[in-house]
């Protein structure tokens, strides 16, 4: 009775496996319930302590900041200084400070150095003897600066002065002053001087916080800087207790920080730092309650995120019920079958089984492509809204890794299941490989050594080029695992011609390109070598690897009408060769893809998906990047659109239900828009793209799903490449 299935014991696992998976749909709801309240009140938690830390890094950057800009200017003082106090003869100091050159040299310092507003130079009597701006025609004379009579009475060191108004230009500024000391004593001084709105101009752009102010003080408390709508210096009359104690404080180096807490009615973090060779303080504040209100946002979009993937789960878990519970009919069916063809019935069964994980494979790829494409868009655009906030990036970074794992995992199992769509076009094997240089270098590791050995003859192919771009990384990749030190990784380019009496099953006669990749590692002993084809066969550790790697560049291989090989001994390193078929169609000039990602795309979209939240989201991503995009749910509605023009591209999903999928109104869309771009999009299409689509320009694939950065370049891409044509 071995052989035999007990239909009650399958149906009673039937039974509990439903049980179990309503079970894991309760928990699928509530448990992201959970964690997001948790998360909002953690968050809420460490809103302050977080607050702190972002405002203690960027006091210690805008003190370095201020150390830098006072260090300047007194560098740029004492460099002035001994200039004019060189001998020059019976030249006195204000006929040197007179000559055009030294006027054109002050000039100069001034454009280059956007913390310098302008360098004066004086006479003992504290005259304005030259000006970068131009020296007065009438007597002009700096009076009541006290650092500035002590620069003319003992010319030692860098004075910093109170803040001043020019006379000459009228502005708001302080200066660092430095004497001019000659044979004949101090005979004048030089002024580098900062204008006082200087800090905000600079952090108008960079601030890292919406409303964040930066400040210096002198240590008699007179403000340094201001903001831009103020018109006159001013000194705090009543210092707080905590300003107070640090500009009191010993003056030691790195003194540390004070933080005032807001109070009634002063909600802002302020924390100040007085400098070690200077006396200065650089006060930078921040408002608390937007800092407390971004983590409330955030927490709110982790709950949001948390909803999303447990309904990827509970769309899981039901399939995996229906599946199960399919899988005991099919059982049942066969215990009732008759003994005498049971083995045919087995045979049989056995077959619709391989049939149902690629169908199965299939629609999960295509519905879960949907679901991480909707992650993947909502997941970037929190990026771009909260660039700014240090732990957002940290998280939606960790989400797009996540997403990114989740997608290959898809890529991979459609690979297997020989169900991954195929867009092969015309290409050069050796162009291919050096386009693909910055991600195979980073697939090598930095550790490692990467060389490409490209044949300076073409090697025309007709294969999907996006496949054989991660053929590649696969095979670079492996090939980094392979190696325990530093390493060296050859990629190399060749043609081979398989005469009839070498030829074998998977390899016909014939010419062909041949890609070896090849490293130094360990190498394979014969058991591994005689498997490594194998999927999900893999000699890492787990955790490391699927095993669906070289699977999945055979596979590659074998649909793209070649095969691949596997030399190796231990020690000696290893050599992967894929072999594609030569062929007649030569690779013509690419389309003028930029290298990077435009910001802006200026284009009428016609989009077409029939999953509304796929849609709306890829509709939203376009729309930012400043397209305008209709947006179709079938095609007889794209059609429609179609008829009244005006449209620089297409953008249609593939499988879609209704009178027509997605190639066939890419066909029809050509037969009477001759020019129209057109850009394809799908999780799973279960086979090659239809041959005449890929024989056209202007046509290209995307497999969901699709990074903003993805789109834009396809796009642009594309709409370069027809306007190149209809110029040409």
């Amino acid at each position: 009775m071995g052989g035999y299935v007990d239909i009650d014991d399958v149906s009673s696992s039937a039974h509990r496996l439903g049980q179990r998976t309503i079970a894991l749909l309760l928990v699928t709801t509530l448990v992201p319930l959970l964690l997001g309240g948790a998360a909002i009140a953690y968050l809420r938690e460490a809103a302050l302590a977080e607050a702190k830390t972002r405002l203690s890094t960027v006091l210690e950057v805008a003190a370095r900041h201020a150390e830098s800009v006072l260090e300047l200017n007194g560098e740029i003082a004492r460099l002035l200084a001994q200039t004019l106090a060189a001998d020059r003869g019976d030249a006195d100091l204000a006929a040197r400070a007179a000559e055009p050159a030294f006027a054109n040299k002050l000039a100069a310092i001034s454009r280059r150095h956007s913390a310098v507003g302008s360098v004066i130079v004086t006479d003992s009597t504290g005259r304005i003897i030259a000006h970068s701006a131009g020296t007065p025609a009438e007597t002009v004379r700096l009076e009541g600066m006290e650092a500035l009579a002590r620069a003319l009475k003992d010319g030692s060191g860098a004075e910093l002065t109170r803040p001043y108004v020019s006379p000459v230009t009228g502005t708001l500024q302080f200066s660092v002053v430095v004497g001019i000391t000659d044979a004949h004593g101090v005979s004048g001084a030089v002024l580098v001087s900062t204008p006082a709105d200087y800090m905000a101009r600079f952090y108008a752009d960079i601030r890292p916080f919406r409303d964040f102010i930066v400040n210096w003080v002198d240590f008699d408390g007179w403000l340094l800087t201001r903001r831009q709508d103020m018109r006159d210096h001013l000194r705090l009359a009543a210092d707080p207790s905590w300003l107070a104690q640090a500009l009191n404080n010993p003056a030691d180096a790195a003194a540390p920080a004070v933080v005032q807490q807001g109070s009634a009615g002063y909600d802002r973090f302020v924390m100040v730092q007085r400098l070690a060779r200077w006396p200065v303080a650089v006060v930078v504040s921040a408002d608390r309650r937007e800092m407390a209100g971004a983590n409330d946002k955030l927490a709110a979009i982790i709950l949001g995120v948390l909803l999303l993937a447990s309904g990827a789960v509970w769309w899981l878990a039901r399939s995996l019920r229906k599946s199960a519970l399919a899988h005991a009919a099919l059982v049942e069916s066969l215990g009732e079958a008759d003994a005498a063809r049971r083995k045919a019935e087995d045979q049989l069964h056995h077959a619709q089984k391989l049939e149902s994980v690629g169908m199965l494979t299939g629609g999960v790829a295509h519905d879960f492509n949907n679901l991480l494409s909707v992650l993947l868009g909502c997941t970037e655009a929190l990026s771009l809204r909260f660039r700014e906030d240090r732990r957002a990036q940290e998280t939606t970074e960790l989400m797009l890794r996540t997403i990114e794992r989740g997608s290959n995992l898809t890529g991979q199992l459609l690979s297997f299941a020989r169900k991954q769509m195929l867009f092969p076009v015309a290409c050069d094997v050796g162009r291919q490989v050096e386009r693909c240089r910055t991600l195979l270098t980073r697939a090598a590791g930095e550790q490692n050594e990467l060389v490409l050995d490209l044949s300076p003859a073409s090697l025309p192919v007709r294969v999907d080029p996006t496949h054989l771009d991660a053929c590649l990384i696969n095979l670079v990749s492996n090939a980094r695992d392979g190696m325990q030190r530093q390493g060296r990784i050859v990629v190399r380019t060749r043609a081979r011609v398989i005469p009839a009496a070498e030829a074998t099953e998977g390899l016909g006669s014939g010419e062909y390109a041949v890609i070896d990749v090849e490293d130094n590692g360990r190498g394979m002993g014969p058991e591994v070598m005689a498997r490594a084809f194998e999927p999900f066969f893999t000699t890492k550790e787990p955790g490391r690897g699927t095993g669906l790697g070289l699977s999945m560049v055979y596979g590659f291989a074998n649909q793209s009408g070649g095969t691949a090989r596997i030399e190796s001994r231990m020690g000696r390193g290893t050599r992967v060769s894929v072999f594609l078929p030569i062929s007649a169609e030569r690779d013509g000039e690419p389309a003028p893809m930029p290298e990077e990602a435009p910001e802006h795309l200026e284009a009428r979209i016609l989009l077409v998906d029939d999953d509304a939240t796929v849609r709306g989201v890829m509709a939203a991503t376009l729309r930012d990047l400043g397209a305008q995009v209709v947006e179709c749910g079938d095609a007889r509605s794209a059609r429609d659109h179609l008829f009244t023009g005006g449209f620089d591209i297409m953008v249609t999903d593939v499988v879609m239900p209704g009178d027509m999928n997605g190639q066939e109104l890419a066909l029809w869309a050509r037969q009477r828009h001759k020019g129209l771009p057109i850009l394809m999009i799908s999780g799973f299409v279960g086979g090659e793209m239809n041959a005449a689509l890929t024989l056209m320009d202007e046509i290209a694939f995307l497999p969901k799903p699709i990074t903003r950065s993805q789109m834009a370049r396809s796009i642009a891409g594309l709409l370069a490449a027809a306007k190149q044509k209809a110029g040409g």
